[in-house]
């Protein structure tokens, strides 16, 4: 009864942190500036969907930091396009096609692309940084540091002066966006190290400012309670969720009532929890055609895929697939003709209404929503996945599984990086009850909060999920 007491007690105290954002500030706790600075970014061509929505959450966390700081920085969303896994090479295509804007907005502010351009009048972006690792590399040890330099290939070739004075770039397909300064700065670090960059005083007076190759920076704290918050932020499109549902109703005998996973509107509500069912359905992101040629080694075959399959489906009592795949069609077919009798696979095809990037999305929401689910080996689609069924509540054991190489079916499982809710603290003051008498002490740098009742230890981070 004592540690139930004081896990409601500290558990409210908590709650009451995470609805802390500065989305919009709180001006008893930050002196935010009334001029406004937007922040944009892009990433190098080659980076796919998924690592680009990785690189979303790095930047966010920077523009959360320089807002705890006072400065009012605004995101300015990357329009997407011209991505190295879509079939169709479409461009300026705006954020509220994938994600709900207004979500991510209860984060940090955030805008798309073209509404800074009208808030702006289309004034030249005050100054382009070019993000470059060190040429010489890290040495003996990893420092944050950075610095301007020389620009290293390929940035010369990405901007050009014209006209005497302003820069051309790439800028997401808009041809007549030109910068007023370009400048390579060499960098190790993470978004932290980017806030300090952005408040240095060559550019502090600065009110537009673009960071190119943003994925060169790191996250500050990977997996803690900030990421997961940008993350959770990253709420899928209303037409996208609408398309997903009807298609999990219709196929799958599946909804989120019966499945336990329903979510609050508002993401900054949620709380941890375990108790997510899911779909009476398996689901599989089976990645092939370029991922073979690096992680071949890493991967089934097509006819140790079905077996896989067939495995789970019977140990889970479960009749139904839903496939995530870039596989070709005859691939598809053939993993099919492997499968027993009696095991149905669905997939969302519907490429006359949704775009390549739409159809990802989806396909990760059906799998999130699955009662389990498999991945493959390093796959950032994977991932997504996985801290999507994190955010739903799935128990752990449904979610971190990977596709084992027919050579070695008992291959290490990935990594389980779970969902963090609260912040760590530098001081936490505990109060408990030891042996009939009311108690205080004191815990530094805690990592994982655990609650004290007599002699039992509880791990209160466990209990949260």
């Amino acid at each position: 009864m004592h540690f139930l007491f004081i896990l409601l007690v500290l558990g409210g105290v908590l709650a009451s942190l995470d609805d802390q954002t500065v989305s919009r500030v709180d001006t008893n706790k930050y002196s935010i500036a009334v001029e406004k600075k937007f922040l944009l970014y892009d990433v190098n061509f080659g980076e796919g969907f998924n690592l680009r929505r990785d690189v979303y959450m790095r930047v966010a966390n920077t523009v959360r930091l320089l807002r705890e700081s006072g400065e009012n920085w605004i995101l300015v969303l990357p329009p997407w396009g011209r991505l190295h896994h879509w079939m169709r090479m479409e461009v300026a295509l705006s954020w509220r096609l994938f994600f709900d804007v207004e979500s991510l907005n209860r984060f940090i502010p955030v805008i798309e692309f073209e509404d800074f351009l009208d808030e702006t009048e289309n004034h030249p972006i005050d100054q382009v940084i070019y993000l470059q690792h060190y040429e010489e590399g890290w040495g003996t040890e990893y420092v944050r540091k950075f610095e301007e330099r020389k620009c290293l290939a390929p940035a010369d070739s990405h901007y050009k002066k014209v006209d005497g004075e302003k820069w051309r770039g790439w800028f997401y397909s808009y041809e007549d966006v030109r910068a007023s300064n370009f400048k390579c700065v060499s960098i190790q670090g993470d978004s932290a190290t980017l806030r300090d960059l952005l408040k240095h005083s060559n550019y502090s007076s600065m009110t537009s400012i673009m960071i190119d190759r943003a994925e060169t920076i790191l996250h500050e704290h990977f997996g803690d309670a900030d990421y997961w918050k940008a993350r959770r932020s990253m709420r899928y499109s209303k037409q996208l969720v609408e398309a997903a549902d009807a298609f999990r109703d219709k196929y799958l005998d599946s909804d989120d009532e019966n499945d336990k996973t329903e979510l609050v509107s508002d993401w900054r509500k949620e709380r941890a929890r375990r108790s997510a069912l899911g779909g009476p359905y398996l689901g599989i992101h089976w990645r092939r055609r370029d991922f073979l040629y690096a992680r071949q080694e890493q991967l089934p075959s097509i006819k140790g895929t079905a077996l896989i399959l067939e495995k789970l489906c019977e140990q889970l009592k479960l009749n139904r697939i839903y496939l995530a795949t870039d596989a070709p069609e005859e691939e598809v077919e053939e993993l099919k003709s492997y499968l027993k009798e009696g095991l149905k696979v669905y997939r969302f095809t519907d490429t006359q209404k949704f775009n390549d990037g739409q159809i990802a999305i989806i396909d990760q929401y059906l799998c999130a929503h699955a009662r389990h689910f498999i991945g493959s080996h390093e796959s950032t689609f994977t991932f997504r996945i996985q801290e999507d069924r994190e955010i739903l509540g799935f128990p752990v054991s449904s979610t971190f599984n990977r596709l084992c190489p027919d050579k070695n079916p008992d291959c290490e499982p990935p990594s389980k990086w779970k969902i963090a809710y609260f912040r760590s603290f530098e001081l936490v003051i505990f109060i408990f009850v030891y042996k009939g008498v009311l108690k205080m002490t004191c815990v530094r740098k805690l990592v994982n909060l655990n609650i004290y009742d007599g002699p039992n230890i509880y791990n209160f981070g466990s209990v949260l999920g």
